[in-house]
């Protein structure tokens, strides 16, 4: 009953934000100063994990917002699941940081750093986990399966290819090729559907491209109009971004519709 209830709170504050988003672009600054009271506190919670420290906090927080009102002022940046979409930004925002200041070798340091556990954020969880469950659903049968009993279920190669009736080597490029859709996948969950006509191929392949998962006619294609496009050439950076950050090794949240609770699976290995 209670997640029935979640359910269409989260539905409920999906369509609030779009129409919030809307009036952004029609030029209402105070409809973003609403989104900004809604998910500050959230956002401000994310930082200060991804820090291991409330410092620095506040201004990471303040350029990940300005970063995402300039977007959606330029025409690009959500259309909806705004929450998704500034904690992404929050996200690479820090990364970003981290290689400018030449403190990338010391990420997993300050990932170790002592937080409180009261600084467990369960709406970043969740958020990670509905992106990374969607991704998964979208992949073909045969590439969840292996995932679901591979790292979910967390099933030995040999019997996982028992079940499926294969060679364990044919399973091991089976499961590396449905790794890589899943890493596609969950970048797409971050590229934003466009109405200008002209982007929408380049826009629903963007995360292939980026992979290098695309043919070589649609790669052209693509990349030819990334080229000529600053909408379609922001999105490229921004999920380049992501790329980057997923390629660092960072853990997938996903939930098998199955089980009742989530579990760390660690598809994204580079």
């Amino acid at each position: 009953m209670n997640e029935d209830l979640d359910s269409r709170d989260d539905q409920k504050a999906c369509s609030s934000d779009s129409s919030l988003l809307r009036a952004v672009r029609a030029g209402d600054r105070d409809a973003f100063g609403e989104l900004y009271r809604r998910y500050h506190a959230c956002a401000h919670s994310f930082a200060c994990r991804l820090l291991g420290t409330s410092q620095g906090a506040d201004d990471l927080v303040a350029e990940a917002f300005t970063k995402v009102l300039n977007r959606i002022v330029s025409g690009g940046g959500p259309a909806t699941l705004f929450r998704a979409y500034l904690l992404t930004t929050v996200r690479t925002t820090f990364y970003k940081q981290l290689a400018v200041d030449r403190l990338v070798d010391r990420q997993a340091d300050l990932s170790e750093q002592v937080v409180p556990v009261i600084d467990r954020d369960l709406l970043i969880e969740r958020l990670d986990a509905d992106l990374a469950l969607r991704a998964l659903e979208s992949l073909p049968d045969r590439w969840r399966t292996v995932l679901v009993q591979l790292e979910i279920e967390k099933k030995s190669t040999s019997t996982v290819a028992g079940l499926l009736g294969i060679h364990p080597n044919a399973l091991a490029a089976l499961a590396f090729r449905a790794r890589e859709g899943l890493r596609v996948a969950y970048l797409q969950m971050h590229v934003n559907s466009t109405g200008v006509a002209e982007c929408r191929l380049s826009a629903s392949n963007l995360a292939a491209w980026l992979c290098g998962r695309l043919g070589q006619g649609l790669r052209v294609r693509v990349q030819r109009h990334i080229a000529t496009c600053g909408r379609c050439t922001s999105a490229a950076r921004e999920v380049s971004e992501l790329l980057t950050q997923l390629r660092r090794s960072a853990p997938l949240t996903v939930a098998a519709p199955e089980m009742p609770s989530m579990q760390l699976v660690d598809s994204f290995h580079a």
